[in-house]
């Protein structure tokens, strides 16, 4: 019997949808400069280890404001539109570092454009669920993920590669694959919806018209959503150890090897990410998505416990199959639940406020265990952060079982 393709799961998804695909594949694939901001702070720079650390919790704190605005501009001139004037203008002042000498202004220019591009990041969100049908959702978010995995999968390592002798040819590399991802969008990609009309009703709803409420209101008219983003932040805050906590451990544990072995998990996490997304896509396609990400919680929780248990490779490198098995389920489901909750109008600010609160757990999950660490060991964090994500996990069920007995009730 000839075995079915898994790729097979992406075809039929309008022509828009792969043209975005190519598009994220390529922007990933220059993405040099945002990877390498710790280095370039403390070795072009020469900022010490607490003072980039500082001055990176600064860039992402400025980011909040730039994504609220960014998600108010899609509501009011469309996504496309947002896509491509700060995709470019975020692309010119990386031109603009590579004719300098690193210096804090350089800093300072590096923190504007990732400004710049994050404004233009619910935009990408809301251009997927206006171009895919209800029931193509899941499979080309999928397919956007899958994108970003495989440029992710070539743009570090050529970023590593090249950074010590020419870091200024990364600035114009990483702008020049900006401007050719965001010209695909610009010419090839046709905005199907436009502008968003004020009263457009939610995807597969049929929700009443929303034209008078205003956006507190209608949060508190769905409250499944800012309930959705807190869990989420607790999701983010334990699934961040995985770049935080575990290189500590595994240099800790393997002293010199350490470095280079979780370079090796970090590049086992893309591969599998590359085989195993259409799989997983396929294969929960008809379930609900709070049900895919309550059970990719429980993978993290069980990743996370064996961390804090072993000392072997070979008990990692399950762990790390485990907890990226558990990401894609979560990733894929993410925005296609927000696209199936929430009204055309107001698509780009819910993205940008959920973005902000989930973006949360990222940014204090290291503060977090950081601090815990000069308390306790290894073992006693990574367990206290798998019984966090056991209790977020168990939170998005609670929510999920909550969301159908509202749904039949009405």
């Amino acid at each position: 019997m000839k075995k079915k393709n898994p790729f097979s799961i992406y075809s039929g998804l309008p022509g828009n949808i792969y043209i975005l695909f190519v598009s994220r594949v390529v922007n990933f694939m220059g993405s040099f400069i945002m990877p390498l901001m710790a280095l370039i702070l403390t070795r072009k720079i020469g900022l010490s280890k607490s003072d980039a650390g500082l001055l990176s919790t600064i860039a992402m704190l400025t980011q909040a404001p730039f994504l609220f605005l960014g998600g108010r501009l899609v509501d009011k001139i469309g996504s496309k539109k947002v896509i491509v004037i700060f995709n470019f203008l975020g692309a010119f002042v990386y031109f603009a570092c590579g004719f300098l000498k690193p210096s804090l202004s350089t800093a300072a220019l590096i923190i504007a454009a990732m400004d710049l591009y994050v404004m233009a990041a619910p935009a990408f969100n809301v251009i997927v669920a206006d171009i895919a049908p209800s029931s193509m959702i899941q499979r080309s978010y999928s397919l956007m993920y899958l994108g970003l995995n495989l440029g992710m999968a070539v743009g570090p390592m050529l970023g590593g590669l090249l950074f010590n002798s020419h870091l200024n040819l990364l600035f114009f590399l990483d702008a020049l694959t900006t401007l050719l991802a965001t010209a695909l969008v610009l010419f090839f990609v046709k905005d199907k919806k436009g502008t968003p009309e004020p009263s457009a009703p939610a995807k597969g709803e049929g929700a009443e018209p929303v034209r008078q409420q205003s956006l507190f209101e209608f949060f508190k008219s769905n409250a499944v959503l800012p309930l959705f983003a807190v869990v989420m932040l607790i999701y983010n805050l334990c699934y961040i150890q995985f770049s935080f906590l575990l290189p500590l451990q595994t240099a800790d544990i393997f002293q010199s090897y350490g470095v280079e072995f979780f370079s090796l998990l970090l590049s086992m996490n893309s591969v599998v990410v590359i085989i195993f997304t259409p799989l997983l896509t396929s294969g929960t396609q008809a379930m609900h998505p709070l049900k895919v990400i309550f059970a990719g919680g429980l993978l993290y929780c069980v990743s996370f416990a064996l961390f804090a248990v072993n000392r072997f490779t070979p008990v990692f490198v399950v762990a790390v199959f485990i907890l990226t098995i558990g990401e894609i389920m979560i990733s894929i489901n993410i925005n296609t639940f927000i696209a199936q909750r929430t009204p055309e109008a107001y698509m780009g600010r819910v993205n940008s406020i959920l973005t902000i609160a989930t973006g949360t757990g990222t940014a204090v999950g290291p503060v977090i265990t950081g601090s815990l660490l000069i308390y306790l060991n290894y073992r006693r964090t990574w367990l206290l952060v798998s019984a966090l994500m056991l209790c977020g996990a168990l939170a998005m069920y609670r929510l999920l079982r909550h969301l159908r007995r509202a749904e039949s009730q009405g």
